[in-house]
């Protein structure tokens, strides 16, 4: 080979060296951009992912709450109340969360984000305890959230439970952790547990049910959760206890809900749950008693509201009452209970003619 084809062919050499290093260090550049683009932050979680900014109607379905389709009906006959899936109670945690008792179901909360109007719902672990059983009460004492569950004595269609009623604890603030059943030490009578009270003084006032040969048989007794005493109770104590008092002796943002709410001059009485736990009835004005109009919801750190069957509510906080109508979310739909949350209120409704229940939900509303 001539010195001049040497040199040409070295010269070929580096060229095909130099293009293999450039290919070498644009796809090493390529690799490089492609594993950037791996290692990018992912999208931060939307922690609340739905919004109430125009009010959220949801349904229960499937054993979860979720938006109601526009121009959603109801299909009946539906189920007896003690066996239907249904929003079967609901109480105030705090200003931005309220807990859901789903008949059935289990125990979900409800938190919202009021500055933005959003809002999320998790799930209790509720375990097994709500299967065959019937939802009686929900209530907050003390940070912990009790729900009682007994044996629907006309409806039930499910094995018997053993035992059939049960007292069941959870902690709002640690949703992962199960609850628990709550022992009243009362051994074979508190398995016929049917109804409990929360009374201001921090007692419980309890209803227990047995079958009998011809019906049921019931016993009374007041219970002290810090003690784990109790006393037996006559019926006519029980029931006072329970009795309905004058409006003028309810908290503050409670009458002023109520008189916001209610006809001028209409007799009315006003179930709610107070802030302590408890739930109180009261009455006022005056009329006959086909009349009266019934009035349901809470009292909380965050006010007071109250919401009647026809859909209309109101809320009351400190230095303001507002007065509002609830949207219809299925032809047929009434409310049942209310809670206020912070800037919101909060709303049952089911659809269904006594005893069933064909439909229920919930509504959130923002409320200033």
């Amino acid at each position: 080979m001539s010195r001049a084809g040497a040199f040409r062919e070295v010269d070929e050499a580096r060229l095909r060296c130099r293009g293999g290093i450039a290919a070498a260090l644009c796809l090493a550049a390529l690799c490089l951009a492609a594993g950037c683009a791996r290692r990018a932050d992912p999208e931060p979680v939307e922690e609340f992912p739905e919004s109430f900014a125009q009010g959220a109607v949801l349904s229960l379905s499937g054993g979860r709450l979720a938006a109601l389709p526009a121009g959603a009906v109801s299909v009946p006959p539906g189920l007896p109340s003690g066996v239907a899936p249904a929003v079967a109670a609901l109480a105030a945690v705090d200003g931005r969360t309220a807990a859901l008792a789903l008949n059935r179901t289990g125990l979900v909360l409800l938190r919202i984000d009021p500055e933005r109007r959003r809002y999320r719902i998790d799930p209790l672990e509720s375990g097994e305890e709500f299967d065959g059983r019937t939802v009686g009460g929900l209530f907050l004492r003390e940070g912990t959230l009790y729900c009682t569950l007994y044996r629907d004595p006309h409806f039930e269609t499910r094995p018997t439970r053993d035992p059939p009623s049960v007292l069941v604890a959870a902690d709002p603030g640690n949703p992962a952790s199960p609850a628990r059943p709550f022992d009243l030490g009362l051994g074979a009578e508190g398995s016929g547990l049917f109804a409990l009270f929360p009374q201001p003084d921090g007692s419980w006032a309890l209803q227990f049910r047995r079958a009998v040969e011809d019906g049921f048989e019931s016993t009374f007794r007041r219970y002290d959760p810090a003690s784990g005493s109790s006393l037996a109770l006559s019926r006519s104590v029980f029931e006072g206890l329970l009795a309905p008092r004058l409006l003028a002796s309810a908290p503050d943002t409670l009458r002023r809900a109520a008189r916001a709410l209610a006809p001028e001059g209409a007799p009315a009485v006003v179930s709610a749950s107070l802030a302590d736990g408890s739930r109180g009835a009261y009455l006022f004005g005056d009329g006959p008693a086909e009349d009266t109009v019934e009035l349901r919801g809470a009292v909380s750190a965050s006010g007071a509201a109250l919401v009647s069957w026809n859909a209309v509510a109101a809320v009351a906080r400190e230095g303001s009452e507002t007065a509002l109508r609830l949207p219809v979310p299925i032809p047929g739909a009434v409310y049942r209970d209310a809670v206020p949350l912070e800037g919101a209120i909060l709303a049952v409704w089911e659809v269904g003619v006594f005893p069933n229940i064909e439909e229920s939900g919930i509504v959130l509303l923002p409320v200033p």
